[in-house]
């Protein structure tokens, strides 16, 4: 009896840590909860579900883009749609780009070479030292977190077969 409730509890123990793993992995999601649950299909659509549920402020927004930028309303709408389907993503390519169009090889050389002529280039190369390190340790802190689990259940999980052997 006692041994049958301690593998019910491994097994309680185990699922409910499964059901919270995505809100311990937030060292790769940042502090707002993570958007695994959304599958990266449904996420092409979200461009078109704007434009059908809120089609004002959608055709302000482009219409916003193509005179503020120049664009025809089919590349206007491509580039609000690629915003709203990855935000961060979306950020760090303009980033990326206009860091590019200065000269500078990526993004991370033109946010320190532009802080340089402002002369705050050793406060900014501190500031990024610092976020890496934090993103390496919670990165580590999370894989280790899984391989320990992974040795508790595979040292404390008992098969249930019967003793001697028989079916």
């Amino acid at each position: 009896l006692i041994f049958h409730s301690t593998i019910m509890m491994n097994k309680t123990l185990l699922l409910i840590i499964a059901a919270l793993s995505p809100f311990l992995c937030s060292a790769f999601t940042g502090q707002s909860l993570p958007r695994s649950f959304v599958s990266q299909c449904s996420l092409s659509m979200v461009g078109p579900l704007q434009k059908l549920t809120n089609k004002d402020e959608y055709n302000k927004v482009v219409e916003g883009l193509m005179q503020t930028k120049g664009y025809t309303r089919e590349q206007a709408e491509k580039e609000y749609n690629s915003y709203l389907e990855n935000p961060n993503d979306y950020a760090l390519q303009k980033g990326e780009a206009y860091y590019k169009s200065l000269g500078y090889k990526s993004l991370m050389d033109g946010v320190i070479g532009e802080a340089e002529k402002e002369g705050k280039g050793d406060e900014v190369r501190a500031r990024i030292e610092e976020f890496q390190k934090k993103s390496k340790l919670k990165g580590l802190a999370t894989i280790s977190f899984f391989i320990a689990l992974f040795f508790y259940y595979k040292i404390s999980y008992v098969p249930d077969v019967p003793l001697g052997g028989g079916m």
